[in-house]
């Protein structure tokens, strides 16, 4: 493999403010029956949901999985082989080249079942190594190291109430170790997870109160957690979380109205890693009651739940916001960064020059249009590999922030 060292750049690049004030209704080519359970967005920006209902053919659960390549405009059906005896969806991810969904079995309580799909969804193999089946995966999330996290929920009779565990897995969801975790005093039922710079966040009620909401941070990998609920109404059950391009984090919150009989919800935002929240004004999210996911393609949020006025009326919205944008001028500085294969096909191996002043800071990747792919934090200071293969074909910008500034690098994707 012949190295190639490349011409660097000086990025100058700022985040706009984001703003989630006005919503689209987006439903055309999704089955408006099935609840949109979970969203997941792949590199390329394609959105993966899957959409769950209750049969009563059958006493249980039945699904699909739904993707759109055009944030979230449209969505077509993915055909689906090996997803067998899997009832309620409950979370999707992505990993590499991999996607990994969890739900629990039709015929089983307590039967969790964790899948895993390396060809986008169209086929699914079991993978459940180390994890205790009796716990449902409520929710992964994948760090920037391709490292996977998953909260595992139960019901306890003994306690009338929700335990949880916390799982890790270093290979694509192959297996599973659990996480010891301190702080995670009185929390029930767990519904989110996300990650935003090194910080994870985790987010569910506590088990002895209906509408004892709770957000817990953590900045060593889910070990130890810290309450952080600032400026967020614990009334509201934290449905789930994304993190923006610029680390922002969103959540909606979610709650029962016995006034309306119905559930009615807030979205909330966190400019500094969820240590505080604030309420986000929306427009056009109309009869919206249970809202289930968030996620982000390129300059479109989305958000899926179901009509506070029909059990079957699922709604998925749109809303678009400013994302980053990037002024790159040529500047003629010295090459201290190497990357390689140029153009390249799966992945990229990124050598620093070997000095204290160059040690990287970060590393992240941009589409052509000023998209945020990929951000490591404190990468290795030797070689660093990225796995890229499930990019499309196109120009990319690789941005290195070191102790003397921030450096970029021109890549071409096959």
């Amino acid at each position: 493999m012949k190295k190639i060292a490349l011409s660097l750049l000086v990025l100058i690049y700022s985040i706009n403010g984001i703003c989630q004030s006005n919503w689209t209704l987006s439903m055309t080519g999704y089955d408006p029956t099935y609840s949109p359970a979970d969203f997941v967005t792949a590199s390329n920006g394609d959105i993966y949901v899957n959409g769950v209902k209750y049969d009563n053919g059958i006493s249980g659960y039945i699904n699909k999985l739904y993707k759109s390549t055009n944030q979230g405009s449209s969505w077509t059906e993915v055909g689906t082989t090996g997803l067998t005896n899997l009832g309620n969806v409950h979370s999707l991810t992505i990993s590499g080249n991999t996607m990994i969904l969890g739900g629990m079995d039709v015929n089983s309580a307590n039967g969790a079942k964790i899948f895993t799909s390396t060809d986008n969804g169209v086929s699914w193999t079991l993978s459940m190594t180390g994890f205790d089946q009796t716990y449902s995966p409520a929710d992964f999330v994948t760090a920037s190291n391709g490292d996977i996290y998953v909260n595992g929920v139960k019901y306890d009779n003994g306690i009338s109430g929700f335990i949880n565990k916390f799982y890790k897995s270093t290979n694509q969801g192959s297996s599973w170790t659990e996480v010891g975790t301190t702080g995670l005093t009185n929390l029930g039922n767990v519904h989110s997870l996300t990650i935003s710079a090194n910080t994870m966040i985790l987010g569910g009620m506590d088990v002895n109160s209906a509408n004892g909401a709770k957000i817990f941070t953590s900045t060593d990998n889910g070990a130890s957690w810290t309450l952080s609920m600032t400026g967020f109404d614990q009334t509201y059950s934290p449905a789930d979380f994304v993190t923006a391009s610029n680390e922002d984090i969103y959540v909606n919150g979610v709650k029962y109205d016995n006034g309306i009989s119905g559930f009615i919800n807030k979205l909330y935002k966190s400019t500094n890693q969820g240590s505080s929240w604030t309420e986000v004004t929306t427009t056009g999210l109309t009869n919206l009651g249970n809202v289930h996911s968030l996620t982000i393609s390129g300059n479109t949020m989305i958000l899926g739940g179901m009509d506070v006025n029909s059990a079957n009326g699922a709604k998925i919205f749109t809303s678009n916001y400013s994302g980053s944008t990037a002024d790159i001028r040529e500047a003629g500085l010295t090459n201290i960064v190497n990357a390689f294969p140029n153009p390249f096909t799966d992945e990229i191996q990124i050598t620093f020059a070997h000095s204290p002043e160059h040690q990287p800071k970060s590393i992240t990747l941009f589409s052509a249009t000023g998209e945020m792919i990929i951000k490591l934090k404190n990468p290795d200071y030797s070689v660093t590999h990225l796995d890229l293969g499930n990019l499309s074909s196109g120009m990319y910008l690789l941005v290195i922030e070191s102790n003397t500034g921030i450096q970029s690098l021109k890549l071409s994707k096959e």
